[in-house]
């Protein structure tokens, strides 16, 4: 477009021109037949002198514009940066002025779709990959935009104690009861939180993905327990800043919620708050696994298992959260009565991820000859 307005501006200095020599050229010939008359003072007009001026100053113009084009666009662009230079800080406040006047016009600039483009781009840019940029980010959005809360300085709980299995049950399932305990600050944006306990696994994957300020627990279908009983799953308390607020339960066959009130004047405050909560559930013993979802955007978690004295001989962490962070794994030492595990997860976690305990029975293991248990007694007592 610039050679274009280019081309048009010499077409028309030079029409000019020729429309000036044009001019100056018919005044010579007037001139000259006007002398043979005699008309009184029009012959006293030098139109001669006047065509020569007209002449002169189309072929000069003509002349002038090709000796100084390139002059003239240096100068050009050399005035408009310094006017840019100049102006920038004006032209910036007076933008960022307009946006805090008005935020319709900054709504309209700044569209999830604009945002996007520019982070994508950006991102291509850095690793020189439009289709691994834009697959990335596209991951990394769908799994934080749609978060509503982050949670900071997290901390989970986990208590493990053996019981048997409920009383008449001729199978005796063996079964594990988990006290399980969370605790983070947030800037809550769901005036309840709701838990669910159900056996539907397609139920399960839809409930974690609604974003609503729900939390579910899978329970395994298994006749020893249903996911409707109290005695699976039991919310024992749910407290903001160390206040409790009251739970209503609602059960079916299938399934029970718990709702706990986080409070209208908390939500309306936005001011970050510690919220807390127990519960209480069952699994088998033989399942050996218990995973945990992280359900929102986590900064700096702190999980600890404690598997003291429950007919657990050892337990080992598997944390499905990619980072570059290493996970911080520490073990209790064997001196100390008690056996717990504690994992450090340092950073951003997101969803779609969590960490899982895998555990061995202390009656799982394998039984040594009579001999050898004798020899390792003697060598440990040596």
């Amino acid at each position: 477009m610039r050679d274009l307005f280019t081309q048009l501006h010499r077409f028309k200095l030079i029409l000019a021109s020729l429309l000036l020599v044009g001019v100056g050229v018919a005044l010579f010939i007037l001139g000259d037949v006007l002398a043979d008359y005699s008309l009184g003072w029009i012959n006293r007009v030098p139109w001669g002198e006047l065509g020569g001026v007209l002449v002169g100053g189309g072929v000069l113009s003509v002349w002038l514009d090709s000796f100084l084009s390139r002059e003239q666009e240096a100068l050009s662009d050399l005035r408009l940066r310094k006017l840019l230079s100049d102006q920038a800080p004006v032209m910036r406040d007076a933008v960022l002025d307009a946006f805090a006047a008005n935020h319709d016009d900054l709504e309209r600039v700044a569209t999830d779709d604009t945002l996007d483009r520019i982070i994508s781009n950006s991102l291509a840019l850095r690793l020189n990959d439009d289709e691994f940029a834009a697959e990335i980010y596209r991951d990394i959005r769908d799994q934080v935009a749609v978060a509503d809360e982050r949670w900071e300085d997290a901390t989970l709980s986990i208590d493990v104690n053996a019981v048997a299995g409920e009383a008449g049950d001729a199978r005796g399932t063996p079964l594990f009861e988990l006290s399980v305990r969370w605790e983070y600050t947030t800037v809550p944006h769901h005036t309840q939180r709701r838990f669910v306990a159900l056996s539907d696994r397609d139920q399960y994957v839809s409930t974690i993905g609604n974003h609503d300020g729900t939390s579910a627990w899978y329970v395994k279908p298994n006749p020893a327990y249903k996911a409707g009983s109290k005695d699976t799953f039991e919310l024992l308390t749910f407290t903001v800043d160390g206040e409790n607020r009251p739970i209503h339960r609602e059960a079916s066959n299938k399934s029970q919620t718990y709702t706990a009130d986080v409070g209208r004047d908390v939500i309306a405050a936005g001011e970050p708050v510690t919220i807390a909560y127990t519960y209480r559930t069952l699994t088998t013993q033989a399942g050996h696994l218990v995973f945990f979802d992280i359900e929102q955007p986590t900064r700096n978690l702190r999980v600890d298992f404690d598997y003291s004295n429950c007919g657990i001989a050892s337990v080992s962490a598997l944390d499905l959260v990619p980072s570059i962070r290493p996970t911080r794994i520490e073990r209790t030492p064997k001196s100390l009565p008690h056996e717990a595990i504690r994992v450090h997860l340092d950073g951003w976690i997101f969803p779609r991820s969590g960490i899982a305990f895998v555990w061995t029975l202390t009656n799982e293991r394998p039984s040594l000859p009579n001999g050898l248990r004798a020899a390792r007694l003697g060598r440990r007592r040596g």
